[in-house]
């Protein structure tokens, strides 16, 4: 299952595809699909800390409050990405993504998108969660 962060932007994008959980909801995987200007990345993304539907909640809080952040990835080390409000409805997305592998690599990114984009990305994500509880 996918959720997509509708950023109202050609020039940035941000996509969790093929969203998959591991037992209990408290960590998982995805396709992390990036765009910001002029960078782009795909990449295999695992997230542990905060558990998905803590994330969802701090994401919730934030459309409220619009201000605050959320933030999901590992909890002792990159790659991570971060949703923070700035309380006028402007929500940066940005983070670290990271590959170990014998040419490692780095990229650090962030755009800006405004507070409707998190209603459906939300409600995206809580059917990743439904649909992993009925399987």
């Amino acid at each position: 299952m996918d959720a997509v962060l509708a950023t109202h932007s050609e020039t940035c994008a941000f996509a969790m595809r093929d969203v998959e959980l591991f037992a209990g909801a408290r960590g998982g995987m995805c396709n992390l699909q990036l765009i910001s200007t002029l960078f782009s990345a795909s990449t295999r993304f695992t997230f542990d800390y905060p558990s998905l539907p803590d994330f969802i909640q701090h994401l919730a809080a934030l459309e409220q409050r619009l201000e605050g952040e959320a933030r999901l990835g590992q909890q002792f080390e990159e790659p991570f990405v971060l949703f923070r409000g700035d309380g006028l409805g402007h929500i940066t997305v940005s983070g670290v993504l990271v590959d170990y592998g014998d040419q490692s690599q780095r990229l650090e990114f962030e755009f800006t998108t405004d507070q409707t984009a998190l209603g459906p990305f939300i409600q995206t994500l809580r059917d990743v969660i439904a649909a992993h509880a009925a399987a």
